[in-house]
């Protein structure tokens, strides 16, 4: 039996508990078999005990062996609610955040600049199509049709583009967790990149196991 403490200023305190084992020669024991006050969401407080039960893991001590207890303290690091309403207000700025200053912001420039390109297509698009409509030559409204077309699909691109950029940023912050977990935790990445013709954005979120 393994008994151990652990004080606290803050009552509330949580932390990861492992232990690490090595025989006198410096050699290292790999102890599975641990039960008891280990592991994860460890609470502050005195008579903490952890159980090992070395036959179980095939291991027969006859000789001198060194017990270590380490604690790893579970910290919040961010306000999850403040950061997705920045997020969703300025994509990149919860990003911000939670980096502490690396410039994601500069997500929610592409964003409304996106936003903004597919707005003056949008414009482009309802004025060729008016002149579309009062145009009598045939050819001239073949030709016409064929820029509003265009005109559409680059609206339409640069929307769709401009929402997954959006949707991504908030889904983003949404997933990653406020609590960093020792030993355990995810390392996420988020890319973005042009398409070709400059029509949209191609969003992609990694994880990193």
């Amino acid at each position: 039996m393994i008994f151990y403490d652990i004080i606290t200023e803050k009552e509330p305190d949580q932390f990861y508990i492992w232990v690490e084992i090595e025989k006198a020669n410096g050699e290292k024991i790999k102890a599975k078999s641990l039960s008891g006050d280990i592991g994860e969401n460890q609470k502050s407080g005195n008579d903490k005990k952890i159980i090992w039960a070395p036959e179980q893991d095939s291991i027969y001590i006859d000789e001198e062996i060194f017990v270590s207890v380490k604690a790893e303290k579970y910290t919040k690091s961010f306000n999850k609610g403040s950061a997705m309403l920045k997020s969703a207000l300025l994509p990149g700025w919860g990003q911000t955040k939670i980096s502490q200053g690396k410039p994601w912001w500069l997500t929610g420039v592409a964003f409304y600049g996106t936003l903004a390109g597919g707005y003056l297509y949008n414009q482009k698009y309802h004025r060729s199509y008016d002149s579309y409509k009062l145009q009598e030559d045939r050819d001239l409204r073949a030709e016409l049709y064929d820029k509003t077309q265009k005109q559409q699909n680059i609206f339409t691109g640069m929307i769709y583009s401009a929402a997954a950029l959006w949707a991504a940023n908030v889904l983003w912050v949404a997933i990653t967790p406020n609590t960093y977990k020792p030993l355990q935790h995810t390392i996420l990445s988020f890319n973005s990149s042009p398409t070709a013709f400059n029509r949209g954005l191609l969003v992609s979120l990694r994880f990193d196991f």
